[in-house]
C-alpha cells in the first residue's frame, strides 16, 4: 500500500518541471494558484497516516522525542515512504509560495527563480533560505 502511495506521489514532479521550465505558461500559473498538487500529496499522506494509526495506534509518536527513536521509525520502510510523501508535500508547498510570490513581485529574475526552485526541490530548506536572502536583498535595493 505504501509503495502505491509513493508511486502516486511521483506525479508531483510535473508541477516542479512546469514551474522550473515554463514559469510564465498559463497552465503553470493556474496549477500553482490552485495548489492542486500539494493538496493531492496531502491527501496521499492522510491516507497513509490514517492507515498507520488504524493499524498501530498512536504509539509511533513516542519515538519523536529522541534521535534514536526517529532513526528507528525511519528504518521502518512503510514509515520512511510516508515521511517521504510528507517532505514532498511541504517542499512543493514552499516551491509554490516562492513561485507565486516571485511572479507577482519579481524580486529575482526568472532564470534565478528556476535555480532556486530546483534547490528547493532537491534540498528544501537551502532553496527557501536562498530565496529569502535574495528577496530581502532585492527589497533593500528597492527602498
Amino acid at each position: 500500500m505504501f509503495e502505491l502511495l509513493f508511486s502516486l506521489s511521483s506525479i508531483g514532479i510535473l508541477v516542479w518541471l512546469l514551474m522550473i521550465v515554463l514559469p510564465t505558461w498559463r497552465v503553470t500559473r493556474l496549477l500553482a494558484e490552485l495548489k492542486i498538487f500539494p493538496i493531492y500529496l496531502s491527501i496521499l499522506y492522510i491516507v497513509g497516516i490514517i492507515t498507520v494509526i488504524l493499524k498501530n495506534g498512536f504509539g509511533f509518536m513516542q519515538y519523536f522525542s529522541s534521535a534514536a527513536g526517529v532513526i528507528r521509525l525511519l528504518s521502518e520502510p512503510n514509515f520512511a515512504l510516508l515521511v517521504w510523501i510528507h517532505l514532498l508535500c511541504f517542499d512543493l508547498f514552499v516551491g509554490h509560495s516562492i513561485y507565486r510570490e516571485n511572479l507577482e513581485y519579481r524580486y529575482i529574475p526568472l532564470p534565478l527563480q528556476s535555480i532556486i526552485l530546483f534547490l528547493t526541490l532537491m534540498f528544501g530548506p537551502l532553496g527557501l533560505l536562498t530565496y529569502v536572502v535574495l528577496r530581502n536583498a532585492s527589497n533593500r535595493k528597492r527602498t
